[in-house]
């Protein structure tokens, strides 16, 4: 999601904020209403929430979500600008629309899993959980896409950016020097990733690396240690 994106959800946001207000769905003088209890609901504080009103700092996709969730506003309006902010009836996008007329089955395609992979550290992970889906048009193939959290990947991939990943048979279809989210049975690591072979040309290890090598050294993971190997495709800069 590009900048002038990220403003207009913001202003957006700040829309339906204020018809949030006016239909006493947020009072000031109500605890279980307050400006504090609506920030809880979206993961923040209320502090956080005047900076985003101010225009000062933006809305991450994940709190948007959650606003759409727990208040009853319209998705597309709040992240296209297609309806009002309470609409209940979901109108198709361009690319939805294409889609029926050819009979195809239009559904989200990127599982956002709320497992932060973190660019130098480690986390428990499983790729498999339930989680919400998401689309973004031009977007096509069953893909997972989550936050990172680390400096290691700088500048190419920074703290707080949400990544899109394609799984792939890295057997087959891994390139080297490429990035790629590299999971094992309990880690995630995000890193430009070689391939290392032994003296009769077997591929026995991964060699990762990150792009802020000035601070972070490249280490190497047996190839039996890897679970699932997803290519990063693309990211989605200024989430946090």
């Amino acid at each position: 999601m590009d900048k002038n994106n990220r403003q207009e959800l913001n202003r957006r946001f700040a829309e339906v904020f204020q018809a949030l207000v006016e239909q006493g769905a947020i009072v000031k003088s109500d605890r279980s209403k307050s400006k504090t209890a609506f920030a809880s609901k979206l993961g923040t504080k209320g502090h956080i929430i005047d900076l985003y009103l101010k225009g000062k700092r933006q809305i991450t996709y994940e709190q948007a979500k959650l606003l759409c969730s727990n208040f009853g506003v319209n998705e597309l309006f709040l992240f296209q600008g297609i309806g009002s902010p309470f609409e209940k009836t979901k109108l198709p996008d361009p690319e939805e629309k294409l889609a029926m007329a050819l009979g195809i089955n239009f559904s989200p395609n990127i599982l956002f899993t709320n497992v932060e992979a973190f660019a130098s550290n480690t986390v428990g992970v499983d790729l498999l959980e339930e989680n919400e889906r998401f689309h973004i048009p031009g977007v096509n193939g069953d893909l997972v896409a989550f936050n990172i959290n680390g400096d290691s990947m700088a500048p190419t991939i920074l703290a707080s950016d949400m990544v899109i990943c394609k799984p792939i048979e890295f057997q087959d279809e891994m390139i080297d020097n490429e990035v790629y989210a590299v999971v094992t049975n309990q880690s995630v690591w995000v890193k430009r990733v070689q391939r290392c072979f032994d003296r009769h040309h077997k591929w026995t290890h991964l060699k990762l690396i990150s792009d802020n090598h000035e601070e972070f050294d490249p280490f190497i993971i047996e190839i039996g240690e890897v679970r699932k190997l997803l290519k990063v495709t693309r990211r989605l800069t200024g989430m946090g």
